[in-house]
């Protein structure tokens, strides 16, 4: 975990440059390729396989438990990371308002949305819902006046659900009845809340370190839905549970939140929310790609070309240059 920090602190250091007319030093370095994205490809490949371990995890500890444990073991994995290399939070209290609000809607209204939502829907229409993250992020600094999006960008999102959606249709799990249509509305409700809070990010992302940030804002998410998973957590039968679904539980806290959180938090600072959020809509490519290696799952030439046609959006939207529009 140590060295994966380390990562993306040179990620910030070390970019390449392109040569990209009317781009600012600042823009040409945020368009182009480094480490920051062989970071994101990396928790892109965390998150595809934690989608295979958490479907197996979830058939001996309910969804709610599940959620609850690993993010307190997140949290507390976290406050020891902060303290062993920093000593402290590095953030002031005056602004803790600020990131509880940002840990709450990230990661409490979120997990709870999208685990219930979940649990009434398909995964493959969740996947293809959380593909609208870019553009609710997009949508958002628009509406606060952060910066503007170009047709470039759009095509490139445009283009990545557009690979998103034949991978999933390919897969013949796509539903629409009513209740799978309640769960994609609640699934719908988590992904902006997750795009919201990339948003409120940025400005506190600026001031104060990726690890400082995730870590304080976890802690914060993980208080209230502790609380609201304590039934829960304390129903659920642990003597049953195999020495392979806590394998998945701690997978999935240590690098699914822990390592991962860090790299997106990071990708916000470095690349803005809309060039990292659509490096998330690789995250079905691998879970394909893993369930066609470890659960024996049809790997065809649709969702073949669904993905070719993921990496073409990312491409054209990670480098597209956005416009930031001017304060006051």
């Amino acid at each position: 975990m140590i060295c994966d920090v380390r990562l993306i602190k040179m990620a910030e250091k070390s970019e390449i440059i392109n040569a990209v007319p009317g781009a600012t030093s600042e823009q040409k370095s945020q368009m182009a390729f480094g480490l920051t994205d062989l970071a994101l490809l990396a928790m892109t490949l965390i998150w595809g396989m934690n989608f295979i371990i958490v479907k197996t995890t979830l058939l001996q500890i309910s969804p709610v438990a599940f959620a609850a444990l690993r993010f307190v073991l997140a949290a507390f994995l976290l406050f020891a990371i902060v303290r062993l290399r920093q000593g402290g939070f590095q953030i002031p209290h005056a602004a803790w308002r600020r990131v509880a609000l940002a840990g709450v809607i990230g990661t409490t209204l979120y997990q709870l949305l999208f685990i219930n939502g979940l649990a009434l829907t398909e995964a493959s229409n969740s996947a293809l819902i959380v593909a609208c993250t870019p553009a609710f992020i997009v949508l958002l600094n628009r509406v606060l006046g952060r910066e503007r999006f170009p047709q470039r960008g759009w095509l490139g999102i445009g283009l990545s659900f557009f690979g998103i959606t034949l991978v999933i249709i390919s897969g013949g799990n796509f539903a629409l009845d009513a209740q799978t249509l309640l769960g994609d509305g609640l699934v719908l409700c988590a992904t902006f809340c997750w795009a919201l809070y990339s948003v409120l990010s940025v400005p506190l992302l600026k001031r104060y370190s990726p690890l400082s940030f995730t870590a304080l804002s976890t802690i914060f998410g993980a208080i209230p839905l502790f609380i609201i998973g304590l039934p829960a957590l304390v129903n659920q039968d642990w003597a049953s549970v195999s020495l392979g679904s806590w394998a998945g539980l701690a997978y999935s806290a240590i690098f699914a939140i822990v390592i991962a959180y860090i790299i997106w938090n990071a990708g916000v600072k470095r690349l803005g929310g809309a060039r990292t959020a659509i490096y998330n809509n690789l995250t079905p490519v691998i879970a394909t790609l893993g369930a066609a290696l470890f659960l024996n799952e049809p790997l065809t030439p649709t969702k073949i070309l669904g993905a070719g046609i993921i990496f073409i959006g990312l491409y054209l939207a990670r480098t597209s240059k956005i416009i930031v529009e001017p304060e006051g």
